[in-house]
């Protein structure tokens, strides 16, 4: 899968009419600590570096490459987070800020998702280059150029831009906590809702579309899909599949300079939930899990609209399902693909009850602007009696 490496820090003209550029010019998952400081001086012009770190990953990577940046002479400012589950909101920003030295020349994010939301984010505001050491293949945002944060207690993606580049060592990623694992591979099997919402799209609004970078998408995400049993067992060639597959999809958000190749209505699901757990002082779900569930949820609308009298009569109902079904699971396989790795067929094991699993479906589709199944159904008036019938089959 190393041939997305041909698409970074390149114009690649595109059959889709557009001239694509992935400005990340490097991607290498056999780092190794005593390579960081030739990796920072290649990439930032002076020797003031904030390092932006949480403290679950000192023993495994961070203790290494914090003192061999201060044995190679580096002036460092850490902001280090010692949340259990961290936040990206007003105040995480705040931290990194107040933290960093007024003449900070570049940031090293050392972590997994949300380490890296805010580095980007940081990086962007500071006009200074991102360097990424990836510690989990728990999410797509590695190689995204938007970073998702809380603001105001809404989940939103903000413009940033991409990494300057992305590194990790496979044994340290592999030996990621579980939880992790299973984000990282929901947010993989996610892509299909996502790429048959996009589908959707194209077909009801004309919206943009790019053939290459859906192949791309969709070719590393089987590849996940096929060596599910091994990324359960963590078997290193198959993590390193999903971790490049993680960052693969990050690329091709890059490239279409949207998340539309990689975020539908399953991620909406997502999204929903974490500011329903932060409205209800929780803490936040795991980004992937929920993403996971969202893909579920989406088998089941899917199905219904396609049985739906609504549906039967449009006059693209023929051309919309026939686009659609290339990329669109049925609720049987994911209920097989969150067997395999671990997670709940149920929306209990979401600690979600039947009122707000209804709630979200009714709700969730609408907290940003993106066409999705959600939108469709309501435009064809089914929205409440999809929710009615999916809640039904598990309530």
């Amino acid at each position: 899968m190393k041939e997305y490496k041909k698409l970074l820090n390149n114009d690649i003209v595109c059959a889709c009419g557009r001239t694509h550029f992935v400005p990340i010019k490097d991607v290498d998952f056999t780092f190794k600590p005593q390579d960081i400081s030739g990796i920072v001086g290649k990439y930032v012009d002076g020797n003031e570096l904030l390092v932006i770190v949480d403290y679950h990953t000192d023993e495994q990577i961070n203790n290494d490459v914090i003192g061999e940046l201060k044995k190679s002479g580096y002036k460092l400012t850490i902001a280090k987070f010692l949340d259990k589950r961290l936040v990206p909101d007003e105040k995480a920003v705040g931290t990194i800020f107040m933290e960093s030295d007024r003449n900070t020349k570049g940031i090293l994010a050392v972590g997994s998702g949300t380490i890296n939301d805010l580095a980007r984010f940081a990086g962007s505001r500071m006009k200074v280059p991102v360097i990424s050491i990836a510690t989990a293949p728990s999410m797509d945002g590695y190689a995204a150029a938007g970073s998702s944060l809380v603001v105001k207690g809404a989940k939103k993606t903000i413009k940033a831009f991409s990494v300057t580049a992305i590194y990790g060592n496979i044994d340290v990623i592999s030996e990621a906590p579980y939880e992790l694992i299973q984000a990282g591979f929901g947010d993989i099997f996610g892509k299909k809702t996502a790429l048959a919402d996009w589908a959707l799209s194209r077909i009801v609004n004309d919206e943009y579309w790019c053939d290459q970078t859906v192949e791309l998408v969709e070719k590393s995400t089987d590849l996940c899909i096929e060596n599910a049993e091994n990324i359960a067992l963590r078997d290193k060639k198959a993590i390193e599949y999903l971790i490049e597959a993680l960052v693969l999809s990050g690329i091709a958000m890059s490239i279409v300079d949207d998340t539309r190749p990689a975020s539908g209505g399953e991620h909406l699901i997502s999204h929903y939930m974490v500011m329903k757990n932060l409205e209800r002082g929780e803490m936040i779900p795991s980004h992937g899990v929920t993403v996971a569930f969202g893909t579920l949820i989406l088998s089941h609308l899917y199905d219904f609209l396609f049985k739906s009298e609504e549906f039967g009569i449009q006059e693209k109902s023929v051309e919309i399902r026939e686009a659609l079904q290339r990329y669109l699971p049925t609720p049987a396989q994911v209920n097989q693909w969150l067997e395999i790795i671990g997670l709940s067929l149920k929306p209990e094991g979401y600690e979600v009850d039947k009122n707000y699993f209804h709630e979200m479906i009714m709700k969730a589709g609408f907290i940003r602007d993106r066409f999705t199944v959600f939108q469709y159904l309501h435009q064809l008036g089914i929205l409440e009696k999809a929710a009615d019938y999916v809640t039904g089959l598990y309530f």
